[in-house]
């Protein structure tokens, strides 16, 4: 005999998801300037999507651990493709022990969200690597709680006070040279009593349902949320601190620059600068929704590791479907529409970028 079935909460919820997926599918498709543009949109979709249901669905603060944000397909989100974001899901009222080894990398930062349920998510907590406590043996040790535990074991952890209302962490790592540059390692684990799986729920199920639509909702606007002035004014670069792109989604130590190409196949967009005295910097090439470019197999991104500046110091930078002799060529792979975005570490000042469409040369 068939049970009583409910889950009201959690069918709204899931209508909800499944509105989302139409609206946005509905988005892409009046944003979308040319075929390719579409079947990018739509697969972006799929891969949020995914991402989404891990953010969300497959978590429990008790039992915390860190997901991939990247994966060798999956670069959404406009990130850094020359390194790792890693998140956990954790909770304001628990408390949490990070341990692992810095590496050699150029940069580790570790963020801490705040904000749950539909409020906007917020940056409370920050700890960069220049502030991170290591040991003898480039081991760290951090507790994140909002006082310190009453445990002899911790007693010399590094305290980051995380307040009640605490959603994730998120870590960077910025890799400038994959060749000699070791990653950071993590582990998170719940401090504490351990427990059970929790039984899933109506309300469990159907606020993780939630939680995932308003996360999917989020990574496939930001062509629309993140600087949309961009998309009226092409071919130009604005400088942008991490205040104004939202602290959920940067970190204090980096200053952004900011663009969209809109070329024709046979132009280049060409970035001219003499970078400043800083530890990393790096140009990305992305599509329109802010995927980075196929780039474990396309050179579309590069770091100040991988290019070598003239000998007055400038570097030129070429974009662009083709190599027309014009720079270090970042390619776009036929796409004649995408966005770029300058990262400088550290927040030095803006160098002058000077920034030209360039047409084919003649043969």
């Amino acid at each position: 005999m068939k049970q009583d079935l409910r889950g009201e909460k959690s069918l709204e919820a899931w209508g909800f998801v499944r509105k989302v997926l139409d609206d946005l599918t509905q988005q892409i498709t009046a944003d979308a300037r040319s075929e390719r543009e579409l079947l990018e949109g739509l697969r972006l979709l799929n891969r949020v999507s995914a991402l989404c249901t891990e953010l969300t669905v497959d978590t429990d603060p008790d039992h915390p651990h860190f997901v991939a944000m990247c994966t060798p397909f999956r670069f959404v989100g406009g990130p850094n493709p020359h390194g790792a974001y890693w998140l956990a899901m954790i909770a304001g009222d628990r408390a949490y022990r990070l341990t692992g080894t810095r590496g050699t990398s150029t940069y580790l930062g570790l963020q801490v969200l705040a904000g749950t349920g539909l409020n906007p998510r917020r940056m409370s907590n920050y700890l960069g690597d220049r502030d991170l406590v290591l040991d003898g043996t480039d081991g760290f040790n951090i507790v994140f709680a909002a006082t310190r535990p009453d445990d002899a074991d911790l007693a010399g952890a590094q305290l980051v006070q995380i307040p009640d209302d605490t959603s994730s962490i998120v870590v960077r790592d910025y890799i400038a040279d994959p060749d000699t540059q070791v990653p950071a390692t993590l582990h998170i684990t719940r401090l504490g009593t351990p427990t059970p799986p929790p039984v899933l729920t109506d309300e469990l199920l159907a606020d993780q349902l939630t939680a995932m639509g308003w996360t999917m909702v989020k990574l496939t606007t930001l062509h629309r949320t993140v600087r949309p002035d961009l998309l009226e004014t092409p071919n130009i670069l604005i400088t942008s601190g991490s205040e104004s792109l939202g602290g959920e989604n940067t970190t204090p130590d980096n200053l952004y620059m900011l663009g969209l190409f809109d070329l024709q196949p046979d132009q280049t967009l060409q970035l001219q600068f003499r970078p400043p005295e800083t530890r990393y910097w790096s140009v990305t090439v992305e599509n329109i929704w802010h995927e980075c470019l196929e780039p474990l197999v396309r050179h579309s991104s590069v770091t100040n590791r991988g290019i070598e500046p003239e000998a007055d110091g400038t570097v030129r930078l070429a974009i662009g479907a083709r190599d027309h002799g014009y720079g270090h060529w970042l390619d776009t792979g036929g796409r004649t529409r995408g966005f770029v975005t300058v990262r400088w570490l550290d927040n030095p000042q803006a160098p002058d970028v000077t920034v030209r469409v360039l047409d084919a040369k003649a043969p």
